[in-house]
């Protein structure tokens, strides 16, 4: 089974998927919670175990929450996600992050809420992103240029951390900026790069972005390969001319895949895409589900052709089927 939702009657935005205990952990944007589910199959979680780990209420934030993002760092979990500030509205959204020290995350008790990210700059932010490269520890994010609130860009920032919850402020760096034109909706008017997430293949290591309007079916991912050795180093950084995965009307829906998150097969050859996408061209923000296709090292190479992600067979470049990831990852 592949490129079908992995929960059939729930809109999944901003999915999040990651491996620990045994089992797939999944989260999403929800708005007035973060929620983790569990499931061992990771394109099914039509039931899976769910518990309701945080909520804004005393923390003085509002509701408003966007892309959490569960990370296993050193010996606790952690979640990056935005929040709004209350009564400010999306424009407020600043990072923000909790902390687990219990080994299973789906235990509401030990999440701590340990407010916004430190270090960064007190501007619009969201869907950041960690990783380690050389064993360092690094935060990504997409915002507005520093000193714009006119909502009409979005980049790709970097920061050193030197914890999980602290950026080094002199190390803050826009890598990316949305340069190409399939990079910009609203006939070019605007620009969006966001929704970071590492991947590391064989031939391949660097960022996975969403770029275009989320709200069109011309939603897609682009790459942002690490080719240099210094992640603050904004030439260290090299687009990729081609967008990774993307819709065409012509071969039908599903439509918009972005913001997505991946499992590696132990070998580096495959990966596990999860990302979310509509149904229908015009569903804009509604009806968005979370789907996995099968996404191969040599479609991350620089001078690769886009992938589509439409369900049926037929014609170039369509991902592949999620049983042939499957079983190359045997981690569980």
């Amino acid at each position: 089974m592949s490129n079908v939702p992995v929960c059939a009657n729930v809109d999944m935005p901003d999915p999040w998927v990651i491996q620990g205990n045994g089992v797939y952990y999944l989260t999403f944007t929800q708005g007035d919670r973060i929620e983790i589910w569990s499931s061992k199959h990771v394109e099914d979680f039509n039931h899976a175990e769910k518990s309701v780990v945080w909520k804004p209420e005393g923390s003085g934030w509002a509701p408003g929450i966007w892309a959490p993002e569960l990370h296993f760092l050193g010996d606790a979990w952690y979640i990056y996600f935005s929040g709004e500030k209350p009564g400010q509205g999306p424009a407020s959204h600043r990072t923000l992050v909790l902390r687990s020290s219990h080994p299973n995350p789906m235990d509401p008790s030990g999440w701590q809420f340990m407010g916004p990210l430190q270090g960064v700059p007190d501007h619009w932010s969201i869907d950041a992103t960690v990783f380690k490269v050389n064993d360092e520890l690094y935060c990504s994010w997409s915002g507005w240029p520093l000193g714009d609130h006119s909502d009409k860009e979005q980049d790709l920032f970097i920061a050193k951390l030197a914890s999980p919850t602290q950026a080094l402020p002199d190390t803050v760096t826009v890598i990316s900026r949305p340069d190409h034109d399939w990079e910009r909706p609203d006939g070019g008017k605007r620009g969006v790069n966001e929704g970071p997430t590492w991947v590391s293949l064989r031939g391949f290591r660097g960022l996975v972005y969403s770029a275009h309007g989320s709200w069109t079916c011309d939603y897609k991912l682009g790459l942002l390969a690490l080719v240099g050795n210094n992640p603050l180093d904004p030439g260290s950084w090299k687009k990729r001319d081609a967008p990774l995965l993307m819709s065409e009307r012509s071969r039908g829906g599903p439509y918009g895949p972005g913001h997505a998150s991946f499992i590696v097969a132990p070998d580096g050859e495959a990966c596990i895409c999860m990302f979310h996408c509509t149904k229908n061209v015009d569903d804009g923000w509604d009806n968005r589900k979370a789907r996995c296709i099968e996404l191969k090292a040599k479609d991350f190479s620089m001078d690769a052709p886009h992938c589509c992600c439409a369900s049926g067979e037929g014609g170039p470049h369509i991902g592949g089927f999620l049983g042939k990831a499957i079983n190359k990852i045997k981690s569980l």
